[in-house]
This record gives structure tokens, sequence and C-alpha cells, in this order.
């Protein structure tokens, strides 16, 4: 079986199973399927003054993609997903939640930047989709889940 072959059943097994959560960094993504979106979410913390705050690295908090549970998302965390163009809700919640709702564009990649952080005794989030000039230099060399 060729490289192809196999990038090819990856892609075609990623659309099918819609999320890919992944142990390790790969060398690259597999390529996205024609006529797909595919979203980025990458966790981390805003709390203690930094990314790295210890309270906000604490909380695991859960990701649903259109009312799916995806994953929990520890701080640092990359989990992408390829779905069909269109409107999707975005939610993380672990004491409140916090929505976003994404208009994904065929072809296109999106980023989604989970801020988590404690504020007074609770978590508090931030659900935001960035540039991709920003989304992707935040994720790179980061591992996937």
């Amino acid at each position: 079986m060729t490289a192809r072959s196999v990038a090819l059943i990856l892609a075609i097994s990623l659309v099918f199973a819609g999320c890919a959560p992944v142990s390790q960094p790969p060398v690259a993504d597999p390529p996205l399927a024609a006529g797909f979106s595919r979203i980025y979410f990458y966790r981390t913390t805003f709390s203690i003054g930094s990314e790295s705050g210890l309270f906000g690295n604490v909380a695991r908090p859960s990701l649903s993609l259109d009312g799916k549970t995806v994953a929990e998302t520890p701080a640092g965390s990359v989990i992408f997903c390829d779905v069909l163009p269109g409107r999707h809700e975005v939610a993380v919640r672990a004491n409140q939640r916090y929505t976003l709702d994404l208009a994904a564009k065929p072809d296109r990649t999106h980023y989604v930047k989970l801020d988590w952080g404690m504020g007074g005794l609770t978590g508090q989030g931030h659900v935001t989709e960035v540039a991709a000039s920003v989304g992707s230099q935040d994720i790179e060399g980061r591992p996937r889940l």
C-alpha cells in the first residue's frame, strides 16, 4: 500500500469518525477531504497571569460540538474535527457553559481557542474563533489528544 493510499484511508476514516483524537503529534495532520471543513480546538488557561497558571490547569472542561461530547480539554490540548460546512455550536462546560456559533466554510480550516482559568472560586472560560494565522502558530508542535 502506498503512502498516498494510507493517507486517503485515514482521511476517509476521520470524516466518518468526525473528531480525531490522536495520542502523539503526527508528522502532519491528514489532508482535509474536499468539501469539508476542519476545526481545530485548542486549550489555554488565562488565570494567575499566564497560560501555565496552576488553577486554570487543574480544570478539564468538557468540549462538545453540536451537542455531542468530543473530549475533556486539559491545558495545552489540541483536538480537531472534520465537519460538513454550515453552522456548528461549540460548547465548553465545567461549572458554566460557554458557547460559540461557528460558520464552517467548505475547504477551510477554522481555529477555536478555549481559554480557561479561575475566577474567584469557580472556573471561567472564553470560546473564541481566531484567525488562521494566529491559530496555526498557536497549535504548532502541540500534541493532539
